[in-house]
């Protein structure tokens, strides 16, 4: 889920992207009805820095409601999965960062694969808290769509919600995925070994703050875990008020658990003198 523009797709704005180069990657994932853009900014500064960043669009996204409504929880993941199995081939060292739902996926995804060497999430839920969803598994056979009301935008900065790319309307089987999913992760939790940065924006009104804290206690065998609040962000935290902040804390945080490999000499030639 996002905060979104509803403004038509334009295929070229949407299409997923590849920005920079080297020996280390970063896969960043889209949230739920999300498209690759909304982190195109945390691309551009891992980039300026040395890594190399994709981000897919995962099944039944960056198409049309009706492409979601035919795609399942584990359609995405398998998406997700593809574009990391094309990144470890290009790379040395993979890192993975998500929002919202993305972000759930970047923990589903280090809970099944040791190639990953660090997560960081953007306002990533382990529960949803409308009550509405209780009625889904019999709404879905008679809701088709639900429609989000344009003008509710959580962001401290309103505007920038036209740097995200949101279907203007969601299938509600597809919410019900939605919802059968970030219970999976909740549960996988515990296998999650990599270290994991957490992060969450406290005015988000569409996955409850209290998640960052729920995620925080559920990684019980990871590396190492830090979690930071942004009380002015709300939910698209990838273009809020806090992006610059986020964006450092997100490089910092790869660049600790996925350091650099030193140059090694390729010829004897090449070896440094010593110098006694």
């Amino acid at each position: 889920m996002t905060a979104r523009s509803l403004l038509p797709f334009d295929p070229d704005v949407v299409r997923p992207w590849t920005l920079g180069s080297g020996p280390r990657g970063a896969l960043l994932l889209h949230g739920f009805a999300g498209t690759p853009p909304e982190l195109r900014r945390l691309g551009e500064h891992l980039a300026a820095n040395g890594w190399r960043c994709t981000a897919p669009a995962m099944a039944g996204h960056a198409l049309t409601p009706e492409d979601l409504e035919r795609t399942s929880w584990q359609d995405w993941a398998a998406s997700a999965r593809q574009g990391l199995d094309e990144l470890v081939s290009q790379c040395e060292q993979v890192v993975v960062a998500g929002q919202s739902m993305g972000g759930a996926m970047a923990l589903h995804l280090a809970a099944h694969d040791d190639r990953i060497k660090a997560v960081a999430t953007l306002a990533a839920p382990v529960w949803l808290s409308d009550w509405r969803l209780r009625l889904l598994p019999v709404a879905k056979h008679f809701v088709r769509w639900d429609v989000p009301e344009a003008d509710d935008v959580d962001l401290f900065w309103p505007a920038a919600v036209h740097e995200l790319y949101s279907y203007g309307r969601r299938p509600t089987r597809a919410i019900r995925q939605l919802d059968v999913f970030v219970g999976v992760v909740k549960r996988e939790l515990a296998l999650v070994r990599q270290p994991a940065l957490v992060m969450h924006g406290g005015r988000d009104r569409v996955i409850d703050p209290r998640n960052a804290t729920d995620i925080e206690r559920g990684l019980v065998c990871s590396a190492a875990v830090e979690r930071h609040m942004y009380p002015r962000s709300g939910h698209g935290m990838s273009v809020d008020v806090d992006r610059e902040d986020i964006n450092g804390r997100v490089l910092a945080w790869f660049e600790r658990y996925a350091p650099a490999t030193p140059a090694v000499p390729s010829t004897e030639q090449d070896r440094p003198v010593s110098r006694r």
